[in-house]
């Protein structure tokens, strides 16, 4: 399958194409053989291409309409393609729902990476996300507690996940080269059944990371007074970034008294 010359990157979308040959085959070898994937946003489909050969089924969700339009052709002689062409925050959780994917994966546009990788931490796939960021959200998302880019992502991700890196990628595996690195990570499930709901968690990780330079106590002053927060083992005067997945978790049970 050819690639247009009119096919070039859309700097609004926040599109950088992957031609890396050693990152892209790392990347589907990564996904187990016959598996059932979503991938975002393919684009002209280096990392597409490598997954096709490999996987059982995928589905690809594509905004821009050049792309959409060239994967909707190639999928009518190749059964194990499906498209969506539809902005990926709005239908990332239906697709989810309606396919049942095993993994998830995607070179993600970087101007949606942190409220995408929010929705995509809520769901617990049998397999797993191998996902590529720039470089500084990435790190965002591996952070523990204690360090100073450590937060709500970092959070979110520990519901069902470990995170470890796969891949540091310099500017040049892109075209167009992006002005910073990018990392590729890998999300694995730890099999812990959670002891929250994951929106309310969110919601208990929007508000007590809001102001960071805050204690816990005074984020959620009105609401958690410092005897309750010395009842679950935390001290009040701690500020956000130096509470672990557990600190948050017993927080949000504190919230949401009502539970799974």
């Amino acid at each position: 399958m050819t690639v247009h010359k009119q096919h070039r990157a859309n700097k609004a979308l926040g599109q950088h194409f992957l031609h890396d040959q050693h990152a892209i085959q790392k990347i589907a070898m990564t996904l187990p053989e016959n598996a059932s994937v979503i991938e975002i946003g393919p684009g002209p489909g280096a990392i597409t291409k490598a997954l096709l050969e490999r996987v059982g089924h995928l589905t690809v969700i594509e905004k821009d309409d050049r792309f959409a339009d060239m994967w909707r052709k190639e999928s009518q002689t190749c059964d194990k393609l499906e498209v969506i062409h539809d902005d990926v925050l709005k239908v990332l959780n239906e697709s989810v729902h309606h396919h049942q994917p095993e993994w998830i994966a995607g070179n993600l546009p970087y101007n949606i990476s942190g409220p995408l990788t929010a929705q995509l931490a809520s769901h617990a796939l049998s397999g797993g996300m191998v996902l590529m960021y720039q470089r500084e959200v990435g790190d965002r998302i591996m952070a523990g507690p204690g360090s100073k880019t450590y937060g709500g992502l970092s959070v979110l991700a520990r519901h069902h996940y470990h995170v470890k890196r796969l891949l540091l990628l310099a500017p040049g595996a892109f075209s167009p080269p992006p002005k910073v690195h990018s990392v590729v990570l890998l999300f694995t499930p730890h099999g812990i059944a959670p002891q929250c709901p994951f929106e309310h968690l969110q919601s208990t990780v929007r508000k007590g990371f809001a102001h960071r330079r805050k204690t816990i106590l005074n984020n959620f002053r009105g609401v958690i007074d410092t005897e309750t927060f010395e009842n679950i083992d935390i001290s009040p005067s701690q500020r956000p970034e130096q509470l672990d997945y557990d600190a948050w978790v017993r927080i949000t049970l504190l919230l949401h008294p009502t539970m799974i």
